[in-house]
């Protein structure tokens, strides 16, 4: 009886061989005979489900990109605003072994692309997709009143980027530099920098109002309103 084969699970179990390929000995490593050795299969197996190394490259940072969604999908179920954007960067980060082999493939990724023109477009695809979920969040933080309402959505994103670019670079290549405990010190600055303070709460018949910021008129009075956050469980650090 003919063994039953499920090429989607092969195919998968062929880009994380190209992971494990990319990591150890970096993209210029990265050869159809070591990765087909690696997975444990022949050249030929592997030809017959990508036609060459570029299309194995290209699914290789597909999938790890689909990881991080899913991740980011999960866990930010029920958050909203700033709750919502810690969650997306610290998924974003390469806190753990997992998330270190993400930022090294996507390091060996950037390089290749350089010179390769379909890559570098795909490479452009997953940059606007990861800039959209986190833009999206941005804008709902500012709406939700986390965010100071003078602040530009984008230029806080292109921030958040940069901020994810390159502390990634800096784990895989000077790992001792960015430890995990640095990242999230890091993170931390820039997401209270970025954040509105809260009003004060209206004063109690019994407690007089504090004194008004100088600058800015006190606090009026208000009907209080339900929350707009959802309660959320503290991210993963």
């Amino acid at each position: 009886m003919p063994k039953i084969v499920d090429h989607e699970l092969r195919r998968q179990e062929l880009v994380s061989a190209t992971w494990r390929v990319m990591a150890r000995t970096g993209i210029m490593g990265v050869t159809t005979r070591e990765i087909a050795r690696e997975a444990g299969v022949s050249t030929g197996v592997l030809a017959h489900y990508f036609a060459d190394k570029e299309e194995l490259l290209a699914a290789a940072l597909r999938l790890s990109h689909q990881q991080v969604y899913a991740r980011i999908y999960e866990r930010t179920q029920g958050l909203l605003g700033m709750d919502a954007i810690r969650v997306v960067m610290l998924e974003a980060l390469p806190l753990d072994e997992q998330r270190l082999l993400e930022a090294q493939i996507e390091t060996n990724f950037q390089s290749l692309a350089l010179g390769n023109s379909g890559l570098r477009e795909l490479q452009h695809e997953e940059f606007e997709r990861f800039w959209d979920a986190l833009h999206y969040r941005v804008c709902e933080a500012q709406k939700l009143g986390q965010i100071w309402p003078e602040s530009d959505p984008s230029d806080i994103t292109h921030e958040l980027i940069i901020l994810v670019e390159g502390l990634s670079l800096e784990a895989v290549l000077y790992p001792s530099r960015a430890t995990p405990q640095r990242q999230c010190q890091t993170l931390n600055a820039i997401l209270d920098r970025l954040g509105a303070p809260a009003e004060p709460a209206a004063p109690t018949p019994e407690q007089p109002a504090p004194p008004a910021r100088a600058g800015r008129p006190p606090a009026a009075r208000a009907t209080p309103q339900p929350s707009l956050s959802a309660p959320g469980a503290a991210p993963r650090g």
